[in-house]
């Protein structure tokens, strides 16, 4: 346990050193913190794949890290679309030309890492870079944590009903319910620091600083986004879980003392990100600048 803890300790410290600081100075700085997750994610992927039984192609996946943050950069979400796009043109080739290498199954498992992690983790971009900037990386990050935390220590003080053990045999009902408790702490640490007492609101590249004047448009919307968000990343935990249960391993990697690999912490972050992105989406076409 203390090792997980200092672990823990350090990826958040780290964290918050690129979000909080070098965002300050440009915004840009923070996405090396995402990329780096994303790659390091995809080759855990394709690394358990391949000890799976799996021939997941390697190209497609390099095509995509090379393109995808070029393209971000000048188009935008269309960049990702068209860096999704190249790098799945790539495997359906390389399985069109080399087809007495690769099964089908080859061809799909190599898909789906395309979408799980590289196009869901390139939605922090969109969201590091839209209106809700700073904002909506708040609400991803401490929904989320705060809900794996209650989830946690709820879990082993009153877990005794399964959740879904034929998926997750540790994961239980009172886990569950200390996650939707955290999930709407965090909402409510992301509304005080933002709607309520403006904390950052003479700091640089920060963006939207609240999501309403009046309360009684911004609580609701926090309430809203804490419960689908905390929802979200139990699904995420459940399919990580579900994911390691069918390729038999207990983590995605090693890289983090106590935590395994990236894909073990990414799990429901992957989740929770594209939704507070389509609510800013949402939100910034019908909100007034």
């Amino acid at each position: 346990m203390l090792k997980r803890n200092l672990t823990a300790a350090t990826l958040i410290a780290v964290s918050l050193f690129f979000i909080l600081y070098l965002r300050t100075l440009f915004t840009e700085l923070t996405d090396i913190l995402f990329f780096a997750f994303m790659a390091v994610g995809a080759f855990e992927m394709y690394d358990v794949g391949r000890k799976a039984g799996y021939k997941p192609m390697f190209l497609p996946i390099i095509a995509y890290l090379i393109a995808v943050y070029p393209l971000f950069y000048f188009f935008s979400a269309e960049g990702i679309l068209f860096a999704v796009l190249i790098a799945s043109l790539m495997a359906l080739s390389s399985y069109l030309f080399r087809r007495q290498n690769y099964e089908s199954a080859d061809l799909e498992y190599s898909l789906f890492i395309l979408i799980y992690p590289l196009l869901l983790c390139s939605v922090f971009f969109l969201i590091n870079h839209a209106d809700g900037n700073l904002l909506g990386l708040f609400l991803v990050l401490f929904i989320t944590l705060l809900s794996d935390a209650f989830a946690l220590f709820s879990g082993l003080l009153f877990g005794k009903k399964k959740l879904m053990e034929d998926v997750s045999p540790k994961k239980t009902v009172a886990g569950a319910v200390g996650a939707y408790v955290g999930g709407l702490l965090g909402g409510v640490t992301v509304f005080l620091l933002f709607d309520l007492f403006a904390v950052f609101k003479n700091w640089r590249n920060v963006g939207l600083l609240a999501l309403s004047d009046k309360l009684y448009v911004s609580i609701p919307l926090y309430v809203f986004l804490s419960f689908v968000g905390t929802t979200l990343a139990i699904i995420g935990d459940l399919v990580a879980s579900w994911l390691k249960r069918k390729f038999r391993i207990k983590d995605f990697g090693k890289i983090f003392p106590g935590h395994g690999g990236v894909m073990d912490r990414l799990d429901s972050l992957l989740f929770v990100a594209p939704f507070i992105c389509l609510f800013f989406v949402v939100f910034n076409e019908v909100t007034p600048l």
